[in-house]
């Protein structure tokens, strides 16, 4: 019988082998699951081999002020803490936030047919901005068809 392939990590018997090739490079990691699970490993959209190598529980970059998600958080769950988490993670994140939430800022949730409350929101902060243009160009008609949408906006958004 063969021995027992050890993690790369802490010497116990590895039971996750992950393979990465960069570059004609091939880098292979043998971890236990305690380590898979420490290095997000069990999430394969966002765990980084490099990550895993480097350090068993990597220390967090940023922060969230509002919640204390931290990017060791988004990756090890591939989800963010609360809507303050775009405005933080936004920029470090980038694309991979399009990959895993499908939406490159926070717009909420609605049921069908409905438009979120994040998107109303900055709806009507646009719509307020076009009225004010459409009043300084004298352009009466379309300051009035604005000023009905921000009326209705403002309605659906008076419940929350």
């Amino acid at each position: 019988m063969s021995k027992p392939i050890k993690c790369s990590l802490c010497e116990e018997a590895a039971t996750v082998h992950l393979s990465q090739v960069v570059h004609g490079n091939v880098t292979k990691v043998h971890l236990c699951e305690a380590c898979a699970q420490k290095g997000g490993a069990t999430d394969p959209s966002v765990f980084q081999l490099a990550d895993a190598l480097t350090s068993a529980t990597p220390a967090p970059t940023l922060t969230c002020p509002k919640c204390g998600f931290t990017d060791i958080d988004f990756r090890k769950r591939g989800r963010l803490g609360c809507p303050s988490c775009w405005e933080t993670f936004g920029d470090a994140l980038g694309g991979l936030l399009l990959k895993v939430q499908h939406e490159a800022s926070h717009v909420g949730r609605a049921p069908a047919g409905t438009m979120p409350t994040g998107q109303l929101r900055r709806r009507l902060v646009s719509a307020r901005l076009e009225m004010e243009k459409a009043i300084s160009s004298e352009d009466y008609e379309a300051a009035a068809r604005l000023r009905d949408e921000i009326a209705e906006i403002e309605k659906q958004l008076a419940p929350l």
